[in-house]
């Protein structure tokens, strides 16, 4: 895995001694510095250590099949999240504030729950909260389950995101389907579908700009890369059993980039889990998850919430994620509102 640009400020007074004397800041009296030979552990960032004084420039923090490299600026943070084809994967987020990072891994089964804000609207100004009742039209488990994770960042725009056709695994026929399988994805979680009666298009906004040549900015080892001012949806090599991994960009609370890598391992997924599918994901369903992902949505663990869309062990050969559960769109709702 190639090392990543990271600048990470020590604290103020530090920086303000080092800037007297002439010579480089220490590390604060019990500050463990980690090692930064090879991939920084998520672990050892779960408490904020200074940059500068650490000498973390150039480092990569990962966990497990994840992997991100630090932000340039105070006030950035770069997030993490996939679904999996098998495990349960965590989110990780890497954030540097105050002179410090520190790494974030969200497990399903510790996420807390989502808090409640107002709500965004369309162009970014606040607007009222919604109302609070929510009506379902069945009493499926599905329909049943408020469960929802936040990972702590939103759009105050409009996602305006483009595919790219070059590396699409070509057992999947046509380029046409496939992107409109991936529009339908996104238009789910941004129109607010669902299969439980809820009405209200969720104050969401994203728009498809059409054909790019530029890839995703994610590595094949699962690291999110640059932000290059494109929200991009490519396929390419995933390892470490990754459907699929969002990267997110974002600073105080607002997403600014956000790009999806899909895996373009053979035989992978299906536009049709009907036509006798067997070992193979949706498209759709699992676009879906990540956009959801994307808004801001994180986990909620398989073995109590399995029939949510944003569970974190999505099955093969089911349709029925192509649109939001209970729990994904109320917290969405909480989030951004409904037009």
């Amino acid at each position: 895995m190639n090392r990543r640009g990271l600048l990470l400020p020590t604290a103020v007074a530090l920086v303000a001694a080092a800037a007297l004397v002439g010579v480089s800041p220490s590390v604060a009296p019990g500050v463990a510095c980690p090692s930064v030979s090879g991939v920084v552990p998520a672990s050892a960032l779960a408490s904020p250590v200074p940059a500068r004084a650490c000498d973390l420039a150039g480092a990569v923090v990962g966990a497990g099949s994840l992997a991100v490299r630090v932000p340039l600026k105070d006030g950035e943070s770069v997030t993490a999240a996939g679904s999996a084809r098998t495990g349960h994967p965590a989110t990780l987020t890497v954030e540097r504030f105050s002179g410090a990072v520190r790494a974030r891994i969200w497990q399903s089964d510790t996420a807390p729950a989502p808090k409640p804000r107002p709500p965004v609207a369309r162009m970014g100004s606040v607007s009222p909260p919604p109302p609070t009742e929510a009506t379902t039209a069945t009493t499926t488990v599905r329909c049943g389950d408020g469960a929802g994770a936040w990972l702590g960042m939103r759009w105050q725009g409009a996602y305006r995101w483009m595919m790219r056709p070059a590396g699409m695994p070509g057992y999947l026929g046509a380029f046409g389907p496939v992107r409109d399988a991936v529009r339908n994805a996104a238009t789910a979680v941004d129109r607010g579908h669902n299969s439980c009666g809820i009405v209200g298009d969720l104050a969401l906004s994203q728009r498809y700009s059409g054909e790019t040549t530029r890839d995703a900015g994610i590595n094949a080892d699962g690291t999110c890369g640059d932000r290059d001012e494109r929200n991009v949806v490519a396929f390419g090599r995933l390892d470490g059993g990754l459907l699929a991994l969002t990267c997110l960009w974002w600073s105080r609370g607002r997403t600014v980039e956000s790009d999806v890598r899909i895996s373009d391992a053979p035989g992978m997924f299906t536009l049709d889990p009907a036509a006798g599918c067997s070992g193979s994901w949706d498209l759709q369903g699992t676009l879906t998850h990540e956009f959801g992902h994307v808004f801001g949505l994180g986990h909620v663990a398989y073995a109590e919430h399995g029939e949510l869309t944003m569970s974190d062990g999505l099955p093969a050969c089911s349709a029925g994620f192509r649109s939001l559960g209970l729990g994904d769109y109320e917290t969405l709702r909480g989030q951004y509102g409904t037009t």
